[in-house]
């Protein structure tokens, strides 16, 4: 059941991981929530106390569906992906929200001093898009295994009339802190972020720059169809407008498959698409390198393409042509614009078998991590990609 603090104890409260803040019944911004949490503004992205150059805490929001921004938290690992807020044509660093990303993850690696001077940073997504929102967590810049060209990255997006701009993501680590004080809020506020009310891990991060994260592995580890398929209506046009693509012939999805595959791994893959017919229950066969590029290992994968429509699931039937056939070292994906079964799903991770299901809200959501956010930039992508699909 999820805590909720009604609006008139805002300014006394705690605040609890995933916890529910609600908005007072003033139809205006007297009414808003973070503002009367943390002394902050009461509108944006990014907010602060302080001035920018040295705020003394910032709060970052995110309704975490936003088109070509997706942030997102992986609440398995702790990682949170948080976009800048330079979102048209202009200089990177001219919203304020860009200079307090540029200017923490310039100096959060210096020393525990540098770390002191730094704001904590605090996460909030929408709750339902009612004005109430939930907190996620305490986050420091970087995290465990994250190489330090990796945590801010100027990234190159296209506007609406076609000028190209920059925006920065930043990778944050949510520490392991399931409640954050009222009275080390009041410190913040005074100025004193170390003080004996200070959590210990964030005080491990500042001495040490030890991350600590919370992390909150799936007790079940299969998906229903709710969360393989996208929940808003956009996202859902978005993955809808891609099957219609290829829906009056899918063989022309798989060479897609096999590329949104090298999207979300992340690693060098090799691959190829196999014969239209007796193709021996794989539609492409590839490999995928890790390790040092000087000595990597080559780990073999089967690729099956499923293109439906994003209601009709892929069953026990299809997902066992793909299981036939792995062997050995060997590991299969599925890539599909709908959803794989529960009954296929369940029986698939209670096997153990070793398949990557791909499903429709996993490609929604590559696709807009890699700029692609609307039908037009589908078919832009599309017809960019270095097969024939026609």
């Amino acid at each position: 059941m999820t805590i909720e603090f009604q609006y008139s104890d805002l300014q006394t409260a705690d605040l609890i991981v995933d916890a529910v803040y609600k908005k007072g019944k003033a139809k205006n911004l007297s009414s808003e929530v973070i503002s009367k949490l943390l002394r902050v503004g009461n509108v944006g992205g990014f907010r602060h106390l302080g001035s920018t150059a040295k705020p003394t805490l910032v709060v970052l929001t995110s309704n975490e569906s936003f088109g070509a921004w997706p942030d997102h938290l992986d609440a398995e690992t702790g990682i949170v992906s948080y976009f800048g807020d330079n979102r048209k044509s202009g200089d990177i660093h001219h919203q304020k929200g860009n200079r307090i990303l540029r200017d923490t993850f310039a100096r959060h690696r210096e020393s525990p001093k540098s770390r002191t001077e730094l704001p904590p940073f605090f996460y909030f997504t929408n709750w339902g898009n009612t004005g109430d929102w939930q907190f996620r967590g305490l986050l420091v810049p970087g995290g465990n295994n994250i190489h330090q060209d990796d945590e801010l990255v100027a990234i190159w997006r296209t506007d609406a009339i076609g000028s190209r701009f920059q925006n920065y993501r930043a990778v944050f680590t949510v520490l392991d802190i399931p409640v954050i004080s009222r009275a080390w809020i009041q410190d913040i506020i005074s100025g004193h972020v170390l003080s004996t009310n200070t959590p210990k891990n964030y005080s491990s991060w500042i001495e040490r720059g030890i991350y600590l994260p919370l992390m909150s592995p799936r007790i079940k580890k299969s998906r229903d169809k709710r969360q393989q398929l996208p929940e808003n209506s956009k996202d859902l046009r978005l993955l809808t407008h891609l099957y219609s693509r290829f829906k009056d012939d899918p063989f022309h999805f798989e060479p897609v498959a096999l590329e949104l595959w090298k999207l979300i791994c992340r690693e060098r893959v090799t691959g190829q698409i196999t014969r239209r017919s007796a193709d021996g229950g794989r539609d492409a066969i590839g490999d995928m390198a890790i390790g040092p590029s000087s000595d990597p290992l080559g780990l073999r994968f089967f690729l099956e393409a499923k293109c439906y429509e994003p209601n009709h699931a892929v069953g026990v039937k299809e997902l066992s042509r793909l299981i036939s056939r792995i062997i050995r070292h060997h590991f299969g994906v599925l890539v599909t614009t709908s959803y794989l079964s529960p009954r296929g799903y369940e029986e698939l991770r209670n096997d153990g078998h070793p398949i990557v299901i791909i499903s429709g809200i996993d490609i929604v959501q590559i696709l807009k991590e890699s700029g692609i956010s609307t039908a037009p930039q589908i078919d832009t992508w599309l017809d960019s990609l270095p097969v024939s699909l026609n």
